[in-house]
């Protein structure tokens, strides 16, 4: 059963990837358009730079659960690479618990927020109204599936093999 939950997270983990991967696309594509529009048509849309920032914020929670699977999130490394072996270990272990902790919170006040949002129909107020849920919900989904990852790679035995490999080849 945990065995075809992880490959489900995965595999959500992907397809989030891919959607924000076309929704960068969409943002290229609109940039273009858009100076076509207003520079050679003189004819802007009034939609444009609205997709644009919804876009953005979609992709970037989007794909935040697969920089958090591959440990592709920026990371200072200094002291924990300066230290023994097996503290460097404990330590990696505390800093991915503290990262575990944080993304649930995140989660827990956004998907509070985006309830209350829906609950009082909350609009963005730009050209096109727009509900706030809509937008908010993706900070939710990012969190809460970085969150996961975190819990996935707290495996004390892992960090501490990890740091203890990295001192004997260095």
């Amino acid at each position: 059963m945990l065995r075809a939950l992880v490959k489900a997270h995965d595999a959500l983990t992907h397809w989030s990837f891919v959607v924000a991967s076309v929704l960068l696309g969409v943002i290229f594509v609109e940039y273009c358009l858009e100076v076509v529009l207003r520079y050679i048509f003189n004819a802007p849309t009034d939609w444009g730079g609205e997709l644009i920032s919804y876009a953005q914020c979609a992709s970037v929670f989007l794909v935040m659960p697969l920089l958090t699977k591959t440990g592709g999130h920026v990371a200072i490394t200094i002291i924990v690479e300066r230290m023994p072996p097996r503290a460097a270990g404990i330590l990696a272990w505390i800093l991915y618990f503290l990262s575990f902790v944080i993304c649930v919170l995140g989660t827990w006040i956004t998907w509070d927020e985006s309830v209350r949002q829906y609950v009082q129909d909350v609009q963005l107020m730009k050209v096109h109204p727009l509900p706030q849920w809509w937008i908010s919900i993706f900070v939710g989904y990012g969190f809460g599936m970085s969150a996961l990852h975190y819990l996935r790679h707290l495996d004390f035995k892992k960090f501490t093999a990890k740091y203890a490999a990295t001192a004997t080849i260095g």
